[in-house]
């Protein structure tokens, strides 16, 4: 009897698990974008036109199929010369109560210099790392939802967004 109760038990709990693993997986599914700019300009001397000195923009997609893309973009301008760097990392993931486990299949770098095109580059990553990130949700003032992930003890929160 004690032995068919605890295969009872075992089974209702794996059943049970998986059920919260993919509410978990649903939760996160949607497009997350988080960024911002700089509070100073600069103006081009030649041309008249204003541009802000710095500014950013990350974010990340994960889809109901398991399948995620992050998006990276920072830009700098000092002297009318722009720095731009831009990633894309793509691949799978996974959700397992409160860690969201990233297995990316392709990671490419972009540098772009507008003073030097000459030191242009595009880098992929031959194997990239795999990694766990902590995650939670929360809400601002107005009602909006965030998604916070915690890389290495370091959080940043993902603004839910319509593609």
């Amino acid at each position: 009897m004690s032995k068919l109760m605890l295969s009872f038990v075992l089974v209702l709990g794996l059943i049970v698990s998986q059920g919260v693993t993919a509410s978990a997986q649903r939760s996160v599914v949607g497009y997350w974008k988080t960024g911002g700019l700089g509070m100073i300009n600069e103006v081009n001397t030649t041309t008249g036109q204003t541009k802000n000195r710095r500014g950013q923009m990350f974010s990340y997609n994960f889809a109901a199929d398991g399948t995620y893309t992050f998006h990276g973009y920072m830009e700098s301008t000092m002297f009318g010369c722009t720095t731009a760097l831009f990633q894309e990392v793509t691949g799978r993931y996974l959700v397992d109560a409160g860690s969201i486990f990233l297995k990316p299949s392709r990671d490419i770098w972009t540098n772009t210099y507008s003073c030097f095109p000459n030191q242009n580059r595009k880098q992929e990553k031959p194997t990239p790392a795999e990694k766990s990130l902590g995650f939670g949700f929360k809400t601002d003032e107005y009602g909006k939802g965030f998604i916070c992930l915690n890389d290495a003890g370091v959080e940043t929160c993902y603004r839910r967004e319509k593609e």
